[in-house]
């Protein structure tokens, strides 16, 4: 009791000094006033004194909020106490000066992990989630432990070291079972491929620990997700299950251990991370036994074991895949987003079999060779959760603590709650993964900092799921959509007491959404149980005018019986875009073209099956024979002609290998951009979102001049593995647009060159449109080519967009497009190889 009374007395004698010397902690010159009712400024003349006071403008005004300006002779504090004196001021308060909650290590690297924190948000807000907790230990002071299951580690990272779980019942070297845990040695972990403590080196695994554990705020290098974590190195991924199942069962043996000893030996795991698995199969067969009854037994001792899926396009609960479409309620999956918050194109997904998605794309984090470097796939994903656990663990509550260490079965449950019920929704997930969001760490050690858990009586209810029902008032297509009204069933899930008599009430702010019946009911939910308001389900409307794929948030406000409330909170999608363009460049050229455009250069564009990010090819500027780009490249791949929806966007990946300046950080000497042509007009440089990056140079060093073709233009240059690009094209409704993919170089140095893959557009649903045909069209073959021709007599068109089907009744559509053309003819080049019937048409452009 002392203690405490010692510690009040310091803040106590702290706030009076700070005010004492004038360093206030609010603003000085004015007050923020509540007023019993709205007032005037000339009321307000007849109210307070004017040669005191005088109102600067009104805050929240349904509250009767405002602000006050003060005479300069008046101070806030008497003008606070002046103002309690007038029957018209509920209250009245300092303009108190507010500090942004945000940790930043200052390691030298970190403004470079875009994963962490990043200005257009895509990130887990790890800076926001610092400030409740940096990791390290438990509420009991208990070290908390990541195994990080891969193919080894380096120890001696400088930025790894002093993270590094040690095993202090071990001594080292003495080849002696000196805790007798059946391992000899394991000083720092174990290698499950030798069966010994001698851990290998690699790159992969020390890039995957420097996610979880790089030491933060050291001024070295990057942070991780968590400062002080504890790594336990376990060297197991394997092609071999009987290799991964050993690694499993040193982490499991630990754990058990440190209960039955109550932490005097062994180790506290909380979580394990792991990246390997099979591809496309079913772990719901029976062939794959093993995989389940491993994480169970594991989640038994309170570990959760976060797994990267496939880095294939592939959805999962269709094709399978071990061990991400497993069962096991102690498993988290992560599939990978970008930095644009899209999942990789690269990435597998399933509605029920991917959890979550995590940063995973140009992921900087420490390597084998004893410094730092970038990598892509879910692998790079998976970690952030792994380490997101481990933060969770350190900033939980007494209660979540005290009730981890009575059941660690199902409070290692209640956490991987907590972490997916505070994901942020994304479009590029929404109904591809459990969650349809993305990791959010600062949500995460929030929701388990202030987790109160159950008093026995009391249900513990959660949201689980929504579903979305237009079966009776609009269209049954299962989407919500602009003008909808539609039916909402939301599924909650109990894991206390029995619940009786629930009830909700949803409530919103969002201007395009209306709650027609915002009352659901759910009789009982039993414990452990998830039930949804089949029988008294929500009524919702969405505005006509709602943009594509909004985001709208909702609270549900629960009661139950015995006086149990809580509120919850979740999103849903309006108005999904349609993709109504796209090519994947796996049929061909499919109406595109590329050309040179300086004299003297060459052009390189070709479909290329060296990389893509999609299966089988991608367009590649660059030559497949010597693996390089020439120098002075001046080469433009152009799109065939797309009309463009309302609120449309263009999505395409890229990756790119271009001569970058070393001195200069945003200056290149080769590297590519995008050029956008509206209605046949010229082409002009069009920006995606969060810019290039990069700047043609306009010297080569030494006063040397740059021999590039377009100096001074922005462009993507450097080495970047495949990365989602956008470029908002709402400007371009109603117009038909081509674009131009324009790489260049200069006349020395070369690289591999730019690939780009996934092409799309989507937007409004195109309303499909006849197009006026020309008069006079005459075809005829030459060969395996067809040459249309026609007549034009009105001199206001400016070109023709040409469209092919084999279908003579259709409809022409952007999907139809297959060429371009400003003249009165085109070549339909090969088509009469094909020995098929195709009818076409011709749309002119004004």
């Amino acid at each position: 009791m002392r203690f405490r009374l010692a510690i009040l007395t310091l803040l106590t004698a702290l706030t009076g000094a700070s005010f004492a010397q004038g360093a206030s902690a609010y603003v000085e010159g004015q007050v923020i006033v509540r007023f019993g009712k709205h007032v005037s400024r000339t009321e307000a003349q007849q109210l307070l004194d004017p040669l005191r006071f005088s109102l600067e403008r009104e805050l929240v005004p349904a509250l009767n909020i405002q602000l006050v300006k003060l005479t300069p002779q008046l101070s806030v504090l008497d003008a606070i106490e002046e103002l309690k004196g007038y029957s018209i001021v509920v209250w009245s308060q300092a303009d108190h000066y507010l500090s942004q909650r945000s940790t930043f290590p200052n390691d030298a690297l970190f403004g470079s992990q875009w994963d962490m924190n990043q200005a257009s948000d895509s990130d887990i807000d790890a800076p926001e989630a610092w400030d409740v907790s940096t990791g390290g230990t438990d509420q009991a002071g208990n070290d908390i432990v990541v195994a990080v299951i891969d193919g080894g580690c380096l120890l001696t990272h400088p930025d790894l070291q002093g993270n590094l779980w040690t095993n202090p019942n071990e001594i080292p070297g003495n080849a002696i079972d000196d805790d007798t845990n059946g391992y000899v040695d394991d000083i720092n972990g174990w290698d499950a491929y030798d069966e010994n403590g001698t851990l290998p080196v690699h790159n992969h695994g020390t890039h995957v620990a420097g996610t979880v554990g790089a030491r933060g705020n050291n001024a070295s290098m990057v942070s991780g997700v968590n400062w002080n974590v504890k790594l336990m190195i376990v060297a197991g991924s394997s092609s071999q299950t009987s290799v991964v199942s050993i690694a499993y069962n040193y982490v499991l043996t630990q754990k058990t251990l440190w209960w039955q000893t109550n932490g005097l030996r062994g180790a506290n795991v909380v979580a394990t991370n792991s990246s390997f698995g099979v591809d496309n199969a079913s772990c719901t067969s029976g062939s794959y036994p093993i995989w389940n009854d491993l994480y169970n037994a594991m989640g038994e001792q309170g570990i959760l074991s976060a797994a990267a899926t496939a880095n294939n396009a592939v959805d999962v609960d269709a094709v399978g895949d071990v061990p991400t479409q497993c069962t096991s309620p102690y498993l988290v999956t992560v599939t990978n987003t970008t930095n644009a918050d899209l999942k990789n194109s690269g990435s597998a997904w399933g509605q029920t079999s991917i959890d979550l998605g995590a940063p995973g794309t140009s992921i900087l984090s420490t390597t084998s060779d004893g410094a730092t470097g970038y990598s892509t796939g879910t692998s790079m994903a998976t970690p952030h959760v792994a380490g997101a656990i481990a933060l969770m663990h350190a900033a939980a509550s007494t209660v979540f603590n005290d009730y981890y260490h009575l059941y660690p079965d199902s409070a290692a449950l209640a956490l991987r709650e907590l972490l997916l019920a505070s994901v942020d929704t994304i479009s590029a997930l929404t109904s591809i993964t459990v969650t349809w969001g993305r990791l959010n760490l600062h949500k995460a050690v929030n929701e388990i900092s202030q987790y109160s858990g159950s008093n026995g009586a009391l249900p513990n209810l959660r949201y689980v799921s929504s579903v979305v029902a237009d079966t009776v008032f609009a269209d049954a297509d299962g989407l919500f959509e602009r003008g909808e009204t539609v039916t909402l069933e939301v599924a909650i899930l109990n894991t206390a007491a029995n619940a009786t008599n629930v009830a909700g009430t949803l409530s919103e702010s969002d201007p395009y959404l209306s709650l027609i019946d915002n009352s659901g009911a759910w009789p009982e939910i039993d414990k452990d149980s998830t039930r949804s308001n089949t029988a008294d389900y929500f009524v919702l409307q969405a505005d006509s005018a709602t943009p594509l794929d909004h985001v709208a948030t909702l609270t549900l406000a629960l009661t139950a019986d015995s006086g149990y409330t809580v509120n919850r909170s979740f999103a849903l999608i309006i108005g999904r875009r349609t993709i109504y363009w796209a090519d994947s460049v796996r049929d061909g050229t499919n109406g595109w073209t590329h050309d040179n455009y300086t004299n003297g250069f060459v052009d390189q564009w070709h479909i290329s099956t060296e990389l893509s990010a999609s299966p089988d090819s991608a367009w590649k500027c660059g030559n497949s024979s010597t693996g390089t780009y020439s120098d002075s490249l001046d080469a433009g791949l152009i799109s065939p002609p797309i009309v463009i929806t309302p609120q449309s966007i263009f999505t395409f990946d890229s990756w790119i290998d271009a001569e970058s300046s070393t001195l200069y950080q945003d200056s290149a000497y080769d590297g590519g951009f995008v050029e956008i042509s509206t209605n046949g007009g010229p082409f002009a440089i069009v920006t995606p979102s969060g810019g290039y990056g990069r700047t043609f140079r306009y010297e080569r060093g030494s006063g040397n001049p740059y021999t590039g073709p377009l100096p001074g233009v922005p462009c993507y240059s450097g080495s970047t593995s495949w990365l989602s690009k956008t470029i908002d094209l709402s400007g371009f409704a109603g117009d038909s647009v081509r674009f131009r993919f324009r790489f260049c170089s200069d006349s020395s140095t070369q690289r591999e060159g730019w690939y780009l893959d996934n092409f799309a557009i989507s937007g409004e649903e195109p309303v499909p449109v006849a197009p006026l045909a020309v008069d006079d069209l005459v075809i005829q073959i030459i060969g395996n080519d067809a040459l249309l021709a026609w007549t034009e007599p009105d001199p206001t068109i400016t070109g023709y967009v040409i469209y092919r089907s084999a279908d003579s009744e259709f409809v022409p559509s952007s999907a139809d497009s297959i060429g371009f053309t400003f003249g009165l003819q085109y070549t339909d080049v090969g088509i009469a190889a094909s020995d098929s019937l195709n009818f076409y048409f011709i749309k002119s452009i004004k």
